[in-house]
């Protein structure tokens, strides 16, 4: 009797169930080898089925079929969560057929399951590498087999992208710094223009940062920026990164992304509205306030004055955001009492930089002492 062994796996829960069509081989069941394969087809239950051909396997390492009992098993092992021996099965399966892919992505999914960096980024190429075969592949003349190649092509299509996703959601679910590195690094990799690389962003941003690898957590941050990738925490900390490394226009240009962008944006997916709203807030009266004294830093006073105005506006009566008052009322101080110098002295902006210096003086900070000093010139007609 001739046998021709199909591999079937689900994809999703909603897909369509994809077949991979392998080697052809004589069978006879009144054999020990035939009845042995019977038994496990046969089995009333899955475990049943996984002990006779786990039996076959291993009394029958060089059998022709070996490969289909590997082929009707492995899906069995996942199901069973025997993830090691999914793995395994993989393993040799692709030996035999290096463009199963649907084989490779169960080696794949057991990885995501036992969260094994190494392990997914390994199945992740490999279920690649096999899709590409089966992409490539011819079709057959038979219309049976060419039936089954078109499924399977179709399937190693799909498995390309979510090969992909399984970088990024890995990724969300991996605590280690490294690991989540790793992940993203696989992923660009493998496609660096996919749909996920974005989204993975944020999350090796701060696997960055966790490894306290800043210079290269801003490089990262500023070329997403450039590139339009960043979100608001990667744009705050290049922000912040280059208002302390002297780079003032810099700083505003990526604080004026924040303010200009932030606003309108809502709530990302899993975070309470209300969380988002504080977050925004304090987002943007950071970004405002580095604005604010990178334009200072320039002697840009009005655009000193605008920025830190606006900061003003969230950050007074908001207790988490104390560290940034002494430094709003020192900078609008400074944008008074530097316009109120102009070609037409205004006294409205000199008792304005009087009021603000006042409040800067009486809060200990770095500014403090400065802020006192200015007043009691001002107080003095200076």
């Amino acid at each position: 009797m001739r046998t021709v062994y199909a591999l079937f796996l689900t994809f999703t829960a909603a897909a369509a169930v994809v077949a991979q069509q392998g080697q052809k081989f004589e069978l006879n069941p009144a054999t020990p080898e035939g009845q042995l394969l019977q038994k496990a087809s046969q089995a009333a239950t899955d475990d049943e089925k996984i002990a006779a051909f786990d039996n076959f396997i291993a009394t029958h390492p060089g059998h022709p079929a070996t490969i289909y009992a590997w082929n009707q098993v492995q899906p069995l092992h996942l199901k069973a969560s025997q993830f090691d021996k999914v793995i395994t099965g993989a393993a040799a399966i692709l030996a035999a057929e290096p463009d199963n892919s649907p084989a490779a992505y169960n080696g794949l999914q057991a990885a995501e399951r036992k969260l094994d960096v190494a392990a997914i980024i390994l199945w992740a190429n490999r279920t690649v590498a096999a899709a590409k075969l089966a992409i490539a592949s011819k079709k057959p003349a038979d219309e049976d087999e060419a039936a089954l190649w078109a499924a399977n092509v179709d399937f190693a299509q799909q498995v390309i992208a979510r090969c992909e996703y399984s970088f990024y959601a890995s990724a969300l679910k991996v605590t280690d710094p490294a690991g989540i590195a790793a992940l993203y690094g696989g992923l660009v990799e493998m496609n660096s223009q996919s749909q996920y690389v974005a989204m993975a962003a944020p999350r090796y941003f701060i696997a960055l940062l966790q490894q306290k690898d800043l210079p290269k957590a801003q490089s990262f941050a500023e070329t997403a920026a450039d590139r339009g990738q960043a979100n608001e925490d990667m744009l705050l900390f290049v922000a912040d990164a280059n208002l302390n490394a002297g780079s003032f226009d810099k700083a505003m240009t990526y604080s004026a992304k924040i303010t200009s962008i932030l606003p309108a944006q809502a709530a990302p997916s899993g975070i309470a509205a209300a969380d988002w709203e504080a977050k925004k807030k304090t987002t943007l009266a950071r970004a405002h306030w580095i604005s604010g004294v990178a334009a200072g830093s320039k002697s840009d006073w009005l655009a000193t004055e605008q920025s830190m105005r606006a900061a003003l506006l969230i950050i007074e009566g908001n207790t988490a955001l104390n560290d940034l008052l002494p430094g709003a009322y020192f900078y609008l101080g400074l944008a008074n009492y530097s316009v109120s110098k102009g070609a037409k002295p205004d006294p409205a902006r000199r008792a304005e930089a009087k009021k603000y210096f006042t409040l800067c003086a009486a809060i200990a900070s770095p500014f403090q002492a400065q802020a006192a000093k200015n007043l009691t010139g001002i107080t003095a007609g200076k």
